[in-house]
């Protein structure tokens, strides 16, 4: 089963001047026929489909709404978003991520869904994970309905394990099995390595953390989790991947060429990714024909990072019933299937997860599904993205065999308890 956190108050504004504003959302209000357009935000393009496909469903069902998919990259979604909540313009409904959800819920910037969904007749909040609902809630009101949940896994190259006569990973291995894979298949002579290991949270070391018995983030979300011996040597085991053992490239390496990059040109055997990655590797030539998945090695345990986006709504919407009724649809089985069918994402809806499966049957797509029966809530606080910071500076020269875990963690530790203790 999932195990269990503890949700964090979520009661202070974080993110400074952000209130709304008088202007509109940006959508037209309606026509001289008297329908209406709202706007529906998204980051993924290769979800774009996806996504369309649903707002098609919706509209047939709703002649009188017309719904605009707008796509804008990560980088500048955010900006473009804050920007729009401080009074120029927000879709009206739009995804939200756990590393963001603490600030966009205070200053009344998201609409409370919670009425919506308790008098729903078409879906209910049961049919979701209780995590993810909780993540999106706060101070009794619900500001994102769960779109979808990802896990992380372990990508190999076929190919590469078939001319080094390596067996496929599968569920039994361990740190030690992938290691012992990773040093036969590492070739960077001919710039060819083992395994992809990048100073990489929620792809990479957090997941070994948990599997070390370690944690993060304390559950009152008080404490550093580098206080603790195991959590440090997960961490020291990971770097060691590329600065003891040879057999990552450097992070000076991944600089230059991201992890994708190494592994979608042969140039990677295996690597970590999460289930939002399928349709990346599904679209590329040579991974299509030469990859596919398998679980994450043990530790102590079998554990994976858990996370999920959510739809949400902006208060400040001219078009509060349409908007209304399309995150609510959002929300039903016919949605969720459309979205896994289509290859979006795994639908947060439960039972419906198979969808994703079948729409990439040329990998493994179960892997994703099983890994959460082992399955952590991504960390995460009312700041995350502050002691994220702390952490990844800290453990820069760990990544770089200048110092170790153990001689920076002290600096983790103070640095990510300021943070935490400033958020009270």
């Amino acid at each position: 089963m999932v195990k269990n956190w503890k949700k964090a108050s979520l009661a202070a504004v974080l993110l400074s001047g952000l209130v709304l504003g008088a202007c509109g959302n940006g959508s037209d209000g309606g026509s001289e026929s008297g329908d209406v357009t709202i706007t529906y935000g998204i980051w993924d393009k290769i979800q774009q489909p996806g996504m369309e496909a649903i707002a098609e469903a919706f509209e047939a069902e709703n002649p009188d709404i017309d719904v605009k998919v707008e796509v804008t990259p990560w980088d500048q979604y955010w900006t473009k978003l804050e920007a729009g909540a401080k009074g120029e313009s927000m879709p009206d409904v739009f995804w939200m991520h756990s590393n963001e959800i603490a600030k966009y819920a205070t200053g009344g910037v998201l609409m409370d869904l919670s009425e919506t969904y308790a008098n729903s007749e078409v879906t209910s909040l049961d049919n979701f994970p209780a995590e993810l609902v909780e993540l999106y809630s706060a101070d009794d009101a619900l500001y994102g309905i769960p779109k979808d949940f990802d896990t992380i896994a372990l990508w190999y190259n076929k190919t590469l394990f078939d001319a080094a006569g390596v067996a496929y990973p599968d569920e039994t291995w361990t740190w030690d099995t992938m290691l012992a894979a990773a040093q036969t298949l590492n070739d960077p002579d001919n710039g060819v390595y083992g395994i992809l290991a990048p100073l990489n949270r929620q792809e990479g070391y957090h997941n070994f953390i948990f599997q070390n018995g370690g944690y993060v983030l304390s559950d009152d979300k008080t404490e550093s989790g580098f206080r603790l011996d195991e959590t440090i040597e997960a961490v020291q085991w990971y770097a060691d991947l590329s600065v003891k053992h040879g057999v990552s490239p450097t992070q000076s390496q991944f600089a230059e060429n991201t992890n994708l990059s190494f592994f979608q040109s042969g140039r990677g055997a295996m690597g970590f990714f999460g289930s939002w990655m399928t349709g990346e590797m599904a679209n590329n030539e040579y991974t299509a024909a030469n990859a596919d998945v398998a679980p994450l090695p043990k530790g102590k345990q079998a554990a994976t990072i858990f996370n999920g986006l959510a739809n949400s709504v902006a208060a400040s919407t001219e078009n509060e019933e349409a908007a209304l009724k399309f995150v609510e649809f959002l929300g039903t089985e016919e949605a969720m299937r459309l979205q896994g069918e289509n290859g979006a994402a795994i639908p947060a809806y439960k039972g419906t997860e198979e969808t994703f499966v079948n729409a990439y049957s040329q990998f493994n797509m179960q892997v994703y599904v099983d890994q959460m029966e082992n399955a952590y809530i991504k960390p995460y606080s009312k700041e995350t993205a502050r002691w994220e910071d702390v952490e990844n500076t800290a453990l820069m020269p760990v990544f770089d065999g200048t110092a170790t875990v153990k001689e920076v963690a002290a600096d983790i530790v103070a640095g990510v308890e300021e943070v935490l203790a400033n958020e009270k």
